[in-house]
């Protein structure tokens, strides 16, 4: 008997804690499919967005491939009107050679005097050592420039080139209002 009371006590509390867990459980449950719900939604709207984005990704990619092969042409064209450029400045100075001293002929380029600093004998030291353009001055590091002052003798040493190439690069590109600002700036072809 003492065996069926247990048996009985235990069905009983078995079914007092479930009954407590239905009763107290099913609110929580229910809050917890409703937060798994809402969840959910998020989720899809998120990743609805993420295809949105993802579109906008994709547009901008081939945006960004069309560009790309604009910048290529515009690059091609540019590289070929310099050769064409380059082409008639090289037939002009063919039939406009300088006489620097007797018996040396140096062919004409640009008027490198209008760089601040370079005066019409830096100009000549320039020229015979081939840097007869803006472009070719440009191109020219600073450290050549005064190594071609020092050779050219004592003369030359107090020319200061540092600033020289940015000059050109701007003369060169036809940037003459910034050039003129630029010299402004500088202090006898020096920077401050």
């Amino acid at each position: 008997m003492v065996f069926w009371y247990a048996l009985a006590g235990l069905l009983i509390g078995w079914a007092v804690v479930w009954l407590a867990g239905v009763a107290y459980g099913r609110p929580r449950l229910r809050s917890a499919q409703a937060e798994l719900e809402t969840c959910r939604q998020q989720l899809d709207d998120e990743r609805e967005r993420a295809k949105l984005f993802q579109a906008k990704i994709e547009a901008l990619e081939e945006e960004a491939k069309g560009l790309r092969a604009r910048v290529q042409r515009l690059e091609g064209e540019r590289d070929r009107y310099r050769h064409e450029r380059d082409a008639v400045l090289a037939e002009l100075r063919s039939f406009a050679p300088e006489v620097d001293e007797p018996g040396e002929t140096i062919a004409s380029g640009d008027d490198l005097k209008r760089i601040a600093g370079i005066g019409p004998k830096i100009e000549r030291l320039l020229q015979r050592a081939g840097v007869r353009s803006f472009e070719e001055l440009a191109a020219t590091p600073v450290a050549r420039l005064k190594e071609l002052l020092a050779a050219g003798g004592r003369r030359f040493r107090l020319a200061d080139p540092r600033t020289w190439p940015q000059q050109a690069r701007l003369a060169a590109e036809g940037r003459w209002d910034e050039l003129e600002a630029y010299q402004q700036m500088l202090k006898g072809g020096r920077g401050r």
